[in-house]
């Protein structure tokens, strides 16, 4: 089987979530031993016109778009097409980049039409699709889920010495206990609610406790930025490379991600399989990943996240169980079973 791929996300030095997807898959397609062509270095409308030809009087068998659907719309069915649904953001009313809006909206529903593949991350994903396309034929999509995206040799742990090195390096780990939120800001992924929730935690508890907040800026989050800065304890790090990231990560406390909308939620299995206690949100893809390995709170209530990280904090033996259900929750999760899901869909 040859595949040409968009790789151009699973290049970049800073990848999104959709990023890590491509590289993570692109990784284990070549372990494979699956030739792969790679349409990478690029953007704008001329570099997918131009992609989109190249394919067209190439040999591949399928053509997998991973993050973008426009190559995809402009094949139509002249070639074999995969497409992946990460989530359906673009399609709510809630506040989301307005440009990724607008080139979802007209491009999603032909490139479903003429995908010979469509990939889902989660059955909710999926149910989701199907409700607002409902025209989609249900024996093309497949649910493939996510693996981790931790590093092959992460700083997980880090002892006092290597605590001194790092700080030397401009960052630092926390000796007290820390509760970590990751994601861009964005009203979407309820960090306003959560730094709320934080502050109304007892004053004793929040004294010895901080909110870690790795995400760079997104959009409408000018009351979050506000927020986070005038808030005792609650400390913005911005954009946080992966290995810091994964440091901060397995030396947390909590992991706190009670977004009202994920197609997946990374952070929740990343932070499972580093033995982290999570509370998350009872809705969308986080339940569904969590299963009963997390704290699942409703996202809309302050009252009910602060309640969820004060139990959190104050019983270590909580902790203890949710570590142990979240390690055996991770391991059903890889990207080995991803691609094997996208090779027998493909196969089939």
């Amino acid at each position: 089987m040859r595949i040409a791929m968009d790789t151009r996300e699973a290049h970049s030095p800073h990848p999104t979530g959709k990023g890590l997807f491509a590289r993570n898959v692109l990784e284990e397609l070549k372990k494979r031993g699956i030739a792969i062509t790679e349409y990478s270095g690029g953007g704008g409308l001329r570099w997918h016109f131009a992609s989109a030809r190249a394919v067209r009087v190439s040999s591949c068998d399928l053509y997998l778009s991973p993050t973008s659907f426009i190559v995809p719309w402009l094949l139509r069915k002249k070639i074999k097409t995969a497409i992946v649904i990460h989530d359906l953001i673009a399609f709510e009313s809630s506040p989301h980049d307005r440009k990724a809006t607008l080139i979802e909206r007209l491009l999603l529903p032909r490139a479903l039409k003429t995908a010979t593949y469509i990939f889902c991350v989660s059955e909710a994903t999926k149910k989701e699709l199907l409700t607002k396309f409902p025209e989609v034929d249900n024996s093309k999509i497949s649910v493939i889920y996510e693996g981790s995206t931790l590093p092959s040799q992460p700083p997980y742990l880090l002892t006092p010495a290597s605590r001194s090195s790092q700080r030397s390096e401009g960052w630092s780990l926390l000796s007290n206990p820390y509760i970590l939120s990751i994601g861009t800001f964005s009203p979407r992924k309820n960090q306003l609610r959560l730094i709320q929730a934080f502050n109304t935690l007892p004053e004793e508890l929040k004294k010895e406790t901080k909110l870690i907040l790795a995400g760079g800026r997104g959009w409408r989050d000018a009351e979050i930025i506000a927020l986070a800065k005038h808030s005792p304890n609650v400390e913005w790090r911005g954009y946080v490379p992966a290995d810091e990231l994964t440091a901060l990560l397995a030396n947390a406390t909590i992991l706190a991600y009670p977004s009202l909308k994920e197609g997946f939620g990374l952070p929740v299995l990343d932070a499972m399989t580093l033995g982290v206690p999570v509370l998350t949100s009872n809705m969308s893809s986080m339940k569904e990943i969590a299963g009963d390995a997390a704290l699942l709170i409703d996202p809309m209530s302050v009252e009910e996240i602060t309640e969820g990280l004060e139990k959190l904090l104050m019983e270590s033996e909580l902790r203890r169980e949710f570590i142990e259900r979240g390690k055996g929750r991770a391991k059903e999760f890889s990207w080995g079973k991803t691609v094997d899901l996208i090779l027998k869909a493909i196969e089939k």
